[in-house]
């Protein structure tokens, strides 16, 4: 909303009287042939967008804008009753009021809101910087646990008994699911405060999802999933941030693994779409998504009723981490998928 400052409360009065003025001068010269009359506003108007006003300057200028009118028709005009253009006048009054008094209660919830959107801005900056330096604080204590959890269940350890090293896993897998939380904070902390800038570089799309798949691969070959690439092109080269978008395809990838069952085939195609459009898309046979949780995925800590298959962790995160840096490279990220029969996400990038 537009509001007037820097002004003088008697000067801003000046003005308008000014302005109402003129306008009563050029409605008495032109009488009853041209219609004034939303003119007269104008100024009330005006000062109720004015930073300092008050309800009295309103209601001030109103009657000098009524008084203004009346005068104009009184003398410009002829009336079988002298008491219509008084009655006229206390109307136009009582709509001028009412309409400048509207404009000031709306200036102010707008001030309020305005006052309100700028807390919950600094608010969010203040949290974003905890979680950030939560995030990194715990990282490296946590870290070492993992790796001194690691060391133990390593084939060349001292041999523990089966009850310790069960106890040693778990602490292990355990740590494992909180590093993969703090770092998917710290991801969702630096990109929630306009820290990240994406470094812009042409690569070979093709060979880079090659790379995330043969990264992946191991992964699967824990639940005896083969992932498969299909594509029709042998190189595609366009600028894209290459960390962040192995984010993003590593967490589909990780989800498909996920949510397939044993045995499974994940297949990942890579095509042109459209007009410059490279089109990603990982298609699963797994669990699927019920349409109704569907708007849920690329949200915040949220969850559908969907479980992995073989008692995966999941944080939440992945995917809303993903849709943010999708949007970032000014592409788009979507979801086709049905209970039972498998998932496929897909996004698009510019080449």
């Amino acid at each position: 909303m537009i509001t007037i400052k820097g002004i003088n409360r008697f000067i801003i009065t000046l003005y308008s009287f000014v302005f109402i003025a003129i306008i009563g001068l050029v409605d008495y010269l032109t009488g009853s042939e041209i219609s004034f009359s939303i003119f007269y506003l104008i100024p009330i108007l005006l000062v109720a967008l004015y930073t300092k006003t008050n309800k009295s300057l309103i209601l001030l200028n109103t009657l000098f804008a009524s008084v203004s009118w009346f005068l104009a028709e009184y003398y410009g005009r002829e009336y079988s009753n002298n008491l219509i253009p008084v009655w006229n006048a206390f109307v136009r009054f009582s709509i001028f009021a009412i309409v400048g008094l509207l404009m000031l209660n709306l200036k102010e919830k707008y001030n309020k809101i305005t006052e309100l959107n700028t807390e919950l801005t600094n608010l969010n900056i203040e949290k974003n910087k905890l979680l950030g330096m939560a995030s990194h604080d715990l990282r490296n204590p946590i870290a070492s646990i993992y790796s001194f959890s690691d060391y133990l269940t390593a084939e060349d350890s001292p041999k523990l008994s089966s009850e310790v090293s069960q106890v040693i896993n778990y602490i292990k897998d355990l740590s494992k699911n909180s590093l993969d939380l703090l770092s998917k904070l710290l991801d969702l902390a630096r990109i929630e405060s306009g820290t990240v800038e994406l470094t812009l570089k042409p690569h070979n799309y093709i060979q880079f999802v090659r790379d995330c798949i043969g990264i992946n691969q191991i992964l699967a070959n824990k639940k005896e999933i083969n992932i498969k690439l299909e594509t029709n092109e042998q190189s595609i080269t366009f600028n894209y941030d290459e960390p962040h978008m192995r984010e993003v395809l590593d967490n589909l990838l990780s989800n498909a693994i996920k949510f397939s069952y044993p045995g499974n085939e994940i297949l990942v195609r890579v095509s042109v779409a459209g007009s410059n459009k490279i089109k990603t898309e990982v298609i699963d046979k797994g669990k699927g998504i019920p349409a109704d949780e569907q708007n849920k995925l690329f949200k915040y800590f949220q969850k559908t009723s969907t479980l992995p298959t073989n008692g995966e962790s999941s944080t939440g995160l992945g995917l809303a981490i993903a849709k943010k840096i999708i949007t970032e490279h000014k592409g788009h990220i979507s979801v086709a998928s049905e209970a039972g029969k498998g998932s496929n996400f897909y996004f698009e990038l510019g080449s």
